[in-house]
C-alpha cells in the first residue's frame, strides 16, 4: 500500500511540474505576441496622429486665408453715432446765482433731492428754496434736462414743497 501511495504521489508531482513548465512557456509566447500587437497599435496610432495633425494644419491655413480675405473685404467699421438728445434752450434757464445769498438752504429737506442732486443744483446756481418755488414750466423743462431726471420735479412736487418751506421760514422769521 505504501508503494502505491508513493507511485501516485510521483505521478501527481510529475503532472504538476509538466503543467507548470507548459504554462510558463505559453505565457512567454503570449506576452511576446501581445507586445507585438501593442507595438503595431502604437505605430498605427502614431501614423493616424500624423495624419490628423496634417489635416488640422491644412484646415488652419484655410481659416487663416479666409480671415485675411474677410479683413480686406470688410469696410472700416465706424462707431455708431452717439445718441444725443436735443438740449433745452438756455433762455429757459432759471435766474442763477453765482453764490448763495447768506447761508444756502438745505435743499435735501425737499423730498426727492439728495446730496448729489443738491450739489448739481448748486452748480447750476440754485441755492435757495425761493429759487425752486419761483420755477415756471420752461424753467422746469430746462432743469429736468440738466438734472437728467425727466419729470422728477413735477412728480415729486418740488415747487409746492419749496413754497411750503418758504412760507414756514417767513412765519418763523415773523414769529421770532
Amino acid at each position: 500500500m505504501g508503494y502505491l501511495f508513493f507511485q501516485i504521489l510521483i505521478w501527481i508531482l510529475l503532472a504538476f511540474g509538466m503543467g507548470g513548465i507548459t504554462g510558463w512557456l505559453l505565457r512567454g509566447f503570449t506576452h511576446a505576441f501581445q507586445d507585438d500587437e501593442k507595438e503595431a497599435d502604437e505605430q498605427s496610432s502614431r501614423g493616424s496622429d500624423h495624419i490628423m495633425v496634417a489635416l488640422l494644419k491644412s484646415e488652419l491655413s484655410d481659416y487663416k486665408k479666409r480671415v485675411r480675405e474677410l479683413e480686406t473685404a470688410a469696410p472700416e467699421a465706424t462707431p455708431p453715432p452717439e445718441k444725443t438728445r436735443p438740449r433745452i434752450a438756455d433762455e429757459w434757464q432759471p435766474a442763477p446765482l453765482t453764490e448763495p445769498k447768506g447761508a444756502a438752504d438745505d435743499l435735501k429737506k425737499v423730498r426727492g433731492i439728495g446730496p448729489k442732486i443738491e450739489k448739481t443744483l448748486n452748480e447750476l446756481g440754485i441755492f435757495h428754496y425761493y429759487q425752486i418755488a419761483a420755477l415756471n414750466k420752461e424753467n422746469i423743462l430746462w432743469l429736468n434736462d440738466h438734472l437728467h431726471f425727466p419729470g422728477r420735479i413735477e412728480r415729486e412736487a418740488w415747487v409746492q414743497q419749496t413754497r411750503e418751506l418758504v412760507q414756514q421760514s417767513i412765519e418763523q422769521t415773523a414769529n421770532g
